[in-house]
């Protein structure tokens, strides 16, 4: 009985082991969860490229405002030129908020046009008691999308627009041109950088060299139908923090702009802030009426391009006046390079260094060819009042 036992126990468990066996081979182990890659956006992939050049700015004070009417709320001086709607200039509707500028002598202005579809930057000369036929500035691209907001800083060169598309990192961009005088056009446009674009939209900047203040529209941390205007201070040429020891998440902080008390730091912001005050007092008892005074002689002086009673003495004036405004402009950039130079790594004086030199010469060419124009007008003037 005992053979027969271990006889049929042996048959039962040669019988169950291979299923058993089977069974345990069927078990799959729970497939390992793989990372997920999301990959980069153009845009993203931009903000990093520009990130290392991140420009070193003072942010003086922010305003918010209202999206519609923001452009009332700059406070240009009239050296710098004038902004204002579409339908301002115009006196015409448009379709989408449009606006103009105009430069300080009115003989120069940039605007869009444009519908819901599409927009497109024009210039407009004047050409004697005429105004040219507006030309499209079709040299900018048309990959620089619906195009907006354009301004002409004092040299009369260097143009600043808003557009969209793949050279933005999100929604409109301010973007930088310079005018190509051998050509008659417009060089092809560069992003501005950080942190004056951010993935929100950046509408506007406005440069003030007159009172040394620049001004950016942005609706970054904004509600809707809201713009924050930033006032800054102009670095020209400009500065970055390239040179210096600062963590990534610190200069991202620089970069998107978080807090402007983090740029206090960069500059003498309370002096910065009272320019600011200043403008916007005079702006508001219209102080800046009177344009200029220009000596013709000991008995008279003039305030406007319109006392000029002659066109030649009128158009050496509007070169007079460019010529003056640059020479201002390098006298002021090559102070604040001199209050810098000290404070400044090794590497920072060699640079500069080269960029004092060569403001130093431009400063001393210009003086004298100031001079010998004013003579000029002085002498075309006087030969007409007699």
């Amino acid at each position: 009985m005992k053979t027969k036992f271990i006889i049929a126990t042996s048959l039962l468990l040669a019988f169950i082991l291979p299923v058993q066996a089977q069974k345990r081979k069927a078990v799959r182990k729970a497939p390992v969860a793989q990372p997920v890659v999301v990959e980069e956006t153009p845009a993203q992939r931009l903000f990093k490229t520009m990130l290392p050049a991140t420009a070193k700015v003072l942010f003086v004070d922010s305003i918010v405002v209202e999206k519609a009417d923001f452009i009332k709320h700059i406070p240009l001086s009239k050296q710098a030129g004038s902004i204002s709607t579409y339908e301002q200039f115009f006196n015409r509707p448009a379709q989408v908020p449009l606006s103009v500028f105009q430069n300080e002598f009115g003989d120069r202005c940039f605007y869009a046009d444009g519908d819901t579809l599409a927009t497109a930057l024009y210039s407009i000369d004047q050409l004697g008691n005429q105004m040219s036929k507006p030309r499209e500035l079709t040299e900018l691209g048309a990959d620089y999308r619906s195009p907006n907001y354009p301004f002409l800083m004092s040299d009369g060169m260097t143009l600043f627009f808003a557009a969209k598309g793949e050279h933005s990192i999100g929604g409109y961009d301010i973007f930088m041109t310079l005018y190509d005088n051998e050509e008659g056009r417009f060089y092809r446009p560069e992003n501005y950088g950080l942190p004056f674009n951010s993935t929100a939209n950046d509408y506007l900047i406005a440069i003030d060299e007159f009172n040394e203040l620049g001004y950016l529209v942005s609706d970054r941390y904004q509600p809707n139908g809201k713009v924050c205007i930033y006032t800054f201070v102009p670095q020209f040429p400009r500065m970055s923090f390239e040179d210096e020891e600062i963590s990534d998440e610190r200069l991202r902080r620089y970069a998107r702009l978080n807090s402007i008390s983090d740029t206090w730091g960069f500059g003498n912001r309370l002096e910065a802030l009272q320019r600011y005050q200043n403008v916007v007092s005079q702006n508001a008892q219209g102080a800046d009426a009177g344009s200029f005074s220009f000596v013709i002689n000991d008995v008279v002086v003039y305030h406007q391009l319109k006392d000029f009673r002659s066109p030649q003495s009128r158009q050496l004036y509007k070169q007079y006046a460019e010529l003056e405004s640059e020479l201002n402009t390098d006298k002021r950039t090559l102070e604040l390079q001199r209050d810098k130079f000290a404070n400044a790594s090794a590497r920072e004086q060699r640079q500069m260094r080269e960029v004092m030199l060569k403001l130093e010469n431009e400063i001393n060419e210009s003086l004298p060819k100031l001079q010998q124009m004013a003579k000029e007008i002085r002498y075309i003037e006087n030969r007409v009042l007699q």
